[in-house]
């Protein structure tokens, strides 16, 4: 599935295309983004709140931080890039980009993958699962 394929594999799903219910790129209900992973391991590992999360043009989901000790970091192997992992499952979610100036405290952008995340609105236990099925990137 593409989400294994971002979380185990360090795929990338294509940008500016996820739109909800593919991806979650211009979703902006109030809950909690939780790791894909670990709901498919049977935890509710949450990553990132709506409050967190902002329009950045980016092509995929922003959030200027995360849930604190949810999401660590580690340098891509090529030095460009800081690769961001959930610290539950040890999934990749995305990258973290510095010194971009949009303006937030932490002066961050995460840039996260749809397929990595599951939402979970405000008031209920239902999850949204991003329903996009098309070809993901190594």
């Amino acid at each position: 599935s593409n989400q294994y394929l971002v979380l185990r594999k360090k795929a990338t799903e294509p940008g500016h295309s996820l739109f909800f219910p593919k991806g979650f790129d211009d979703h902006f209900q109030r809950g909690v983004y939780l790791c894909a992973g670990c709901v498919a391991a049977g935890s509710e590992h949450a990553l990132y709140s709506s409050s967190m999360k902002f329009e950045c043009g980016c092509g995929w989901p922003g959030f200027w931080t995360n849930v604190k000790d949810n999401v660590y970091e580690q340098a891509d192997l090529d030095g460009r890039r800081c690769e961001i992992l959930c610290s539950g499952c040890d999934g990749h979610l995305g990258h973290v980009f510095r010194g971009e100036g949009f303006g937030y405290c932490t002066d961050e952008r995460h840039c996260v993958n749809s397929m990595s995340l599951v939402f979970m609105p405000e008031g209920t236990d239902e999850l949204v699962v991003p329903t996009y099925t098309g070809p993901v990137y190594d």
